[in-house]
């Protein structure tokens, strides 16, 4: 049986914690760091900074809190393959979230999808080198 470090996981899963946390709590300033722009505004035409805000980002948040949850959970359980399934998972949720960003986050934003692309290289690394062990 291959025991890998802890660190990792409980680093990786408070980051997804606190990214969660700030969509939570600043949903406004959570589009920008996406990727994405504020919904349009017919009140506020022009000024992006006046647009709506989507509940979906509460969503995004929820879901941010509970893969950070899950990552410990799995770690602190010692179940190595189950958490290095989820990680595989992750992997493709943040590659899916570069292409809705590059799709849909504009000339201006398209730049942040390489931020999702580099963490889920960053997480599919992590699953290969679990894998290989």
């Amino acid at each position: 049986m291959t025991t890998y470090s802890s660190y990792p996981a409980y680093i990786f899963g408070a980051a997804c914690v606190s990214r969660g946390v700030m969509a939570s709590l600043w949903p406004r300033e959570e589009y920008g760091h996406m990727g994405l722009p504020l919904e349009a505004d017919s009140a506020a035409a022009g000024d992006a900074s006046a647009g709506l805000v989507s509940p979906l980002m509460y969503y995004k948040g929820i879901r941010e809190i509970s893969y950070g949850a899950t990552m410990v959970a799995l770690q602190q359980q010692g179940l190595d393959k189950a958490l290095t399934t989820f990680l595989g998972i992750i992997s493709l949720v943040r590659f899916g979230d570069g292409l809705i960003v590059w799709r849909h986050g504009g000339p201006e934003l398209r730049y942040r999808a390489w931020g999702h692309w580099i963490t889920g290289a960053v997480f599919a690394g992590w699953v290969s080198w679990r894998w290989t062990r």
